[in-house]
């Protein structure tokens, strides 16, 4: 059997996890004014928070396991379009009404994690933009968003994401990355390191693991930076250049990351793909790299 990088995880394990980053991401939400311009141009915090949520005809849990029953297909949205309409239909909604929301959603991973459903079909294949991938590697994926979008809420006035948020954020960025990585057949083991720690993935023919790694200097490829830093580039929400010249940012072995270019032709939607289009395309003399996920 393929190594499936976090997946093969107990869901219980994984799902305390995925619920702490939510309650984690719930608190900030709570305390933010969400009427208030975002980082996002053009969305508010309530916009932020009305794509994540779940509403009536849209649950994440039920859309994957519907994926995952029948094979690992389904219909592909774009996912811009759909956070467009779902904010659209409930741009009147009150501010309750949008939290109400977001606590749907983790109460929907809450029933979902213990269940016999999980055990039967968490490490079956659901489609999703990027491919099929493994439902609980999809459900943890959300822990990006949530620490991506819980700094996007800063000028709502929402206190910083917690360590444990960013952590979780960084760790479903490298396992997405290294679940893309092993199916492209791609043996590479690449780290995001930050002063506390990191994650790190090794991909090829037998799949993909993903591991914490502790403090201390990078070894092989990678990058080294805060979790933010890291976490805000990998968006696109920051300007990777000054980074690398200020140093705040350190890619180590960057030729290595040639052997991810197949992906940017195989996976539309990879995360990272935008950055790491520039890292192959300035190899012979611009020092870029890493990555910028969706919206």
């Amino acid at each position: 059997m393929l190594a499936s990088g976090l997946s093969d995880s107990t869901p219980g394990e994984l799902g305390e996890q995925v619920l702490a980053a939510w309650d984690a991401f719930l608190d900030i939400a709570a305390a933010a004014d969400l009427s208030r311009p975002s980082r996002l141009p053009g969305w508010t915090g309530k916009d932020v928070c009305t794509h994540l949520g779940s509403w009536p005809g849209h649950d994440v849990v039920d859309s994957l396991l519907a994926s995952a029953r029948a094979g690992g297909v389904g219909e592909h949205t774009d996912p811009d379009a759909l956070n467009a309409q779902l904010v659209a239909q409930h741009r009147d909604g009150s501010h309750e009404e949008v939290l109400d929301a977001l606590r749907r959603g983790r109460d929907s991973l809450a029933r979902f994690f213990p269940s016999d459903e999980a055990a039967e079909w968490g490490r079956a294949r659901a489609s999703s933009a990027v491919g099929p991938l493994p439902v609980l590697s999809l459900l943890h994926a959300g822990c990006y968003e949530l620490a991506v979008h819980a700094l996007d809420l800063a000028p709502c006035g929402a206190p910083p994401p917690p360590p444990l948020l960013l952590d979780r954020g960084l760790a479903a960025l490298m396992d997405v990355t290294g679940a893309l990585s092993a199916r492209a057949g791609i043996d590479i083991t690449l780290t995001a390191q930050t002063p506390d720690g990191g994650w790190s993935f090794t991909s090829g023919s037998t799949g993909w693991t993903t591991d914490h790694v502790r403090s201390g200097p990078l070894r092989g490829t990678g990058v080294r930076g805060s979790a933010v830093d890291l976490l805000d580039t990998s968006a696109g929400r920051t300007n990777l250049g000054q980074l690398l010249l200020t140093r705040r940012l350190v890619v180590h072995q960057l030729p290595s990351f040639m052997r991810l270019a197949p992906l940017l032709h195989e996976v539309p939607g990879l995360p990272g793909g935008a950055a790491l289009k520039t890292a192959v395309a300035g190899l012979g003399g611009v020092t870029r790299a890493f990555g910028r996920l969706r919206r």
